[in-house]
């Protein structure tokens, strides 16, 4: 099995528009990977906090079908872990869930 995960940790519009956002969503529609999950880290996190673009950019990505995680350590530190559950990202501690996907052979792993 072919799998994918997106780090979406870029606050920058150039890269939420033209590349993460495409990209998720075609890995999807395209058949790209078999599996596509996105981990929305760091500065995304108050970017998507703030921007009702990224907010609408993470519904496409999870209406996509694209599994949306979120690291609850940054999102509680902005304040937007209630907003990220709201749209459908599943807010979770991600110390371990990265490693473990650095480390699995069936995952690809970019971070923007």
């Amino acid at each position: 099995m072919n799998k994918l995960l997106i780090v979406w940790k870029s606050e920058n519009d150039i890269d939420i528009d033209n590349f993460i956002t495409p990209f998720a969503v075609n890995s999807v529609k395209q058949k790209w990977f078999d599996h596509v999950e996105i981990l929305i880290w760091g500065a995304s996190t108050h970017k998507i906090l703030t921007d009702d673009n990224a907010k609408d950019k993470v519904k496409l990505i999870v209406d996509a079908g694209v599994t949306a995680y979120a690291c609850k350590y940054c999102a509680d530190q902005v304040g937007a872990s209630e907003l990220l559950e709201l749209l459908g990202v599943t807010v979770v501690y991600t110390g371990v869930y990265l490693s473990d996907k650095l480390k699995d052979p069936e995952y690809e792993v970019i971070t923007l």
